[in-house]
């Protein structure tokens, strides 16, 4: 599947659920939340996940005041939205690009009335790269606007208004700082640049079934082509979304080399490189959240004490039996899910808030 490929748009009644991990029994599924939608490996499930790990009946999807909810079923082994367990019986609300880790799946999910499904902004303004291997990775410049309005995730996105509110128009620093006249700052630029998208770049590649070896020449192809024309970079939302933009550019590095590896094959521009991406889109956008989710929680981490985050790293993201973990770090059952919520709806603040800046 290409990266901008035509697919049917949803509507405000329909999400889509696919598979970005786990076994091939699921890929992808589109159901209508006129009525809930329910997971479970019951044969009369909306979406059966047929696997030991899920129970029979395991999760509900709904709508509700025009808000999409996950509610869990008092599941054996429970939901995890954003790599962080519910409570059993307990329901939190959904956002675009959310990922739910329901047994060995890890599940996208895409709400929303869309014109187009995931073929996000790839007209963030940029000059022309030079010539060379680099600029092939770097050489996605379409002139025409994009026509996708940026999500809207969560309570700060729901106040910021239209996108000409203050929060669509930030020109984040990093991106400024890559601009910089001067050295020391153009340096702590890249240092930040690389730390934050490094990891989407490769993971993505490695997905796309290129060994490590090749999977970190196209990683260091993107810096090197991003390098030479970040000083005609212009960050602009107004445009489009950054994150669409790199996706391009990563998916014409991995083409790129492999046409440079197979220079005979004539391969053509929206070639799609091997590996298990049923959906370039959603293989993308995992890698996307999963780096903004650890980010979210990196910062997170350090407005707490060592004690609370553990609970939380122990109980909210791994799932251990809350009775072991109060008596590792000799805290009350209360204190543990309190701090759980607390740091739950911290790290969902923040997430909401990188996708505004950076889309």
């Amino acid at each position: 599947m290409s990266d901008d490929a035509a697919t049917p748009a949803r509507n405000k009644d329909e999400i889509d659920l696919i598979a970005v991990s786990g076994p091939d029994g699921f890929l992808k599924a589109r159901v209508s939340i006129d009525s809930p939608a329910s997971i479970g490996r019951s044969k009369e499930s909306t979406i059966i996940l047929n696997e030991s790990s899920v129970s029979r009946e395991h999760a509900r999807i709904y709508r509700e005041e025009g808000k999409y909810f996950i509610r869990d079923l008092e599941s054996r082994a429970g939901i995890a939205v954003n790599m962080m367990f519910l409570e059993k019986g307990d329901h939190q609300q959904i956002y675009d690009r959310d990922l739910l880790t329901i047994g060995p799946w890890k599940i996208l999910v895409r709400l929303g009335d869309e014109s187009k499904d995931g073929s996000d902004a790839d007209t963030v303004d940029m000059q022309k790269p030079p010539v060379g291997a680099a600029a092939e990775a770097a050489e996605s410049t379409p002139e025409s606007q994009d026509d996708e309005s940026p999500k809207q995730n969560g309570d700060a996105a729901s106040k910021s208004g239209s996108r000409s509110d203050s929060l669509y128009a930030t020109r984040a620093s990093i991106f400024i700082r890559l601009r910089s006249d001067g050295s020391l700052d153009r340096e702590l630029g890249w240092s930040e640049f690389t730390e934050k998208y490094a990891r989407v770049i490769a993971g993505f590649a490695r997905n796309a079934g290129l060994r490590a070896q090749d999977a970190d020449d196209v990683l260091q192809d993107v810096l090197l082509g991003f390098f030479r024309v970040s000083e005609q970079f212009e960050y602009d939302p107004e445009r489009g979304r950054f994150r669409g933009y790199l996706k391009r550019v990563t998916l014409n590095a991995i083409r790129a080399r492999h046409r440079r590896k197979r220079p005979s094959t004539f391969l053509k521009e929206d070639y799609d490189p091997p590996g298990e991406m049923p959906d370039v889109d959603a293989a993308w956008d995992r890698q996307w959240t999963e780096q903004l989710l650890q980010r979210a929680m990196t910062e997170a981490r350090g407005g707490v004490e060592e004690r609370t985050w553990k609970s939380f790293e122990l109980y909210g993201v791994r799932g251990v039996p809350i009775e072991q973990v109060s008596q590792e770090l000799d805290m009350t059952p209360a204190a543990i899910r309190h701090a759980k919520m607390r740091l739950v709806k911290q790290v969902r603040e923040i997430v909401d808030r990188l996708r505004i800046e950076e889309g």
